[in-house]
């Protein structure tokens, strides 16, 4: 008896909260628009790229998200509240990027507790600022206040011009 449940607490920490729905991806593995449930729960993963910082010379960056796609500056974000946020965009090359500049983005946050949704974040994507980033451009960034209502478990949907750009997992406190 002690080894069935040993093997099902097992089973079911490796399976996790993921779920895989092939239907709803692209073939670039990118979610498609029509895709509204969580499909997994874990955090996204940090990571650190090098930005110049005012002198000029790279500083480490920790980000959240998905490398080379979109990710949120790696800080906590608090639940009811405006948190300051720049949110980084990659195109996939440098033309691409670009293209993405001065485009409108929105977040959207769908809450893995209740399922709730919410428009947490409205900007447009800028181009670097070149006194100190030279192009060609890596990344496009965008500021503004990440607002989500309550704490928890939250999946942010990135819309840029209204196509569903990516999607990363954020813990709220």
């Amino acid at each position: 008896m002690k080894n069935i449940f040993i093997s099902i607490c097992t089973f079911l920490l490796l399976t996790g909260c993921s779920s895989e729905n092939s239907s709803a991806v692209k073939e670039n593995n990118t979610p498609t628009s029509s895709e509204t449930k969580m499909d997994e729960c874990k955090v996204s993963p940090t990571f650190t790229i090098s930005k110049p910082g005012p002198n000029g010379k790279d500083v480490p960056y920790g980000l959240r998200g998905v490398k080379g796609k979109f990710a949120i500056v790696d800080a906590p974000v608090n639940a009811g509240t405006n948190n300051k946020q720049l949110l980084h965009f990659w195109g996939g090359s440098t033309e691409k990027t670009e293209q993405l500049f001065k485009k409108q983005v929105k977040i959207i946050g769908t809450s893995k507790e209740d399922g709730k949704t919410v428009t947490a974040f409205e900007s447009s994507i800028g181009v670097p600022n070149e006194e100190i980033v030279k192009p060609p451009h890596q990344d496009g960034e965008s500021v503004g206040y990440l607002n989500l209502p309550a704490k928890g478990i939250w999946k942010l949907d990135a819309y840029i011009e209204n196509n569903l750009f990516g999607s990363i997992i954020i813990e709220v406190q």
